[in-house]
């Protein structure tokens, strides 16, 4: 698959008059070091690449109202990735933080390899353009380890309410041999 999107500075594109239909505010990557085997997924590294695009961004994790999860589909995989989650989005008073919506984009269109990452990034953005927090086909039983979390599985497309603040999106993008891309 491929996906090809046009980033451009907010202060040109309004200059410019273009359509935006959302503002990267911070990205980070990271390693997840040396590891048991390529395929051996560590919540460190995604820890660390999700928390340098919060910081970059300037912004509060707990902010956050929809995450684009990688979302292998694997036991391992998707078991690291919600204990990440949960490290960087949840706090103590998970119960009284207000939802975020889980999603994968690979629960539309297959895995795509590489692409994915774009192709998440595409979703996102019309996530935010539209006001629509897109649903996850196929996930009729949620995975165990979110339980009692702040996140949920999207199943039906619902409007994305302002609720006076921003609505904003994390973007995983966790990859073979321990690279990790958050945006």
């Amino acid at each position: 698959g491929t996906g090809i999107v046009v980033l451009k500075r907010l202060t040109d594109a309004r200059r410019d008059d273009d359509r935006v239909y959302a503002t990267i505010r911070g990205t980070g990557v990271s390693s997840d070091g040396r590891a048991a085997t390529l395929m051996s997924p560590a919540s460190k590294g995604q820890v660390l690449a999700i928390e340098r695009a919060w910081h970059a961004a300037e912004l509060d994790p707990a902010s956050v109202g929809l995450i684009e999860a990688h979302g292998s589909a694997t036991r391992a995989g998707d078991s690291v990735e919600i204990a990440t989650l949960r490290h960087v989005f949840e706090h103590d008073d998970a119960g009284a933080q207000p939802p975020v919506g889980l999603g994968s984009v690979k629960s539309n269109i297959g895995h795509a390899m590489p692409a994915s990452g774009i192709a998440g990034l595409i979703k996102s953005a019309l996530a935010l353009h539209h006001r629509v927090v897109p649903p996850t086909l196929h996930c009729e039983e949620p995975h165990p380890d979110l339980g009692p979390s702040r996140f949920e599985v999207v199943g039906a497309a619902r409007p994305w309410d302002d609720d006076g603040g921003p609505r904003r999106v994390g973007i995983n993008a966790f990859g073979f041999g321990g690279i990790n891309a958050h945006v």
